[in-house]
């Protein structure tokens, strides 16, 4: 005698049905079924409740399925199919179920606007030290007035006019200028007979040199 209950579902009775009453004729529990199929007990109940909802999504749910009606020996094919159908009748009479759907992609969209915002507030701080390091690494600004270059002179000493930053230091041939207004210095210097150079230097505390020359020629 086959152990199969019948070759098709019978109209009068649902897959849940069989399922169930199959497993009764068998004289065995869920607990002992789940633990042999190693399928959660709950999806076992919920096969033969039809609570198809309650499974999970995809090709999971229908496995257990498969995996279950194997087991009592019902028609796997025709199971299957009966799953088919009740899934799109039940998707059918629940006109809301794609929108639910989209609001789950909807929910997905914050997270992506999230993700790229942290991306570009990551990127901006990046670009900050990026520029600030460049900033207090760069050589400052070092602007000579006065004297011109290539100068020829009978005084014996001149003054050096210039322009830096107001954080920067400066030097002429070694020697710190320290009378400075905002950026603005000047500084007496003496010269000797024939070619003096001058060499004149501005440095931050982090930053590179900024170095200026003049030759002066005095008669």
């Amino acid at each position: 005698m086959s152990d199969f209950i019948s070759k098709k579902i019978p109209l009068e009775e649902t897959l849940g049905e069989q399922l169930r009453r199959r497993r009764h004729y068998k004289n065995l529990k869920i607990a002992t079924v789940a633990k042999i199929l190693k399928i959660r007990p709950e999806y076992l109940i919920a096969l033969e409740e039809e609570r198809f909802e309650d499974l999970p999504s995809g090709l999971y749910g229908k496995n257990f399925l498969k995996q279950y009606a194997v087991f009592l020996k019902l028609p796997e094919t025709e199971s299957l199919t009966y799953w088919e159908k009740q899934l799109a009748t039940d998707n059918q009479q629940n006109p809301f179920s794609q929108k639910i759907v989209k609001s789950r992609k909807f929910i997905v969209f914050p997270k992506i606007v999230r993700n790229i915002l942290i991306a570009l507030l990551v990127l901006a701080c990046f670009l900050y030290l990026i520029f600030y390091f460049k900033n207090i690494t760069s050589p400052p600004l070092l602007i000579i007035n006065q004297p011109s270059k290539n100068l020829l002179t009978a005084d014996n000493f001149l003054i050096i006019h210039g322009q830096t930053d107001p954080s920067a230091e400066v030097t002429i041939n070694g020697q710190n200028i320290i009378n400075f207004h905002h950026g603005y210095f000047s500084q007496k210097i003496n010269l000797k007979q024939g070619l003096n150079n001058l060499v004149i230097k501005a440095k931050k505390k982090y930053s590179q040199d900024r170095i200026v020359t003049r030759e002066i020629l005095v008669k």
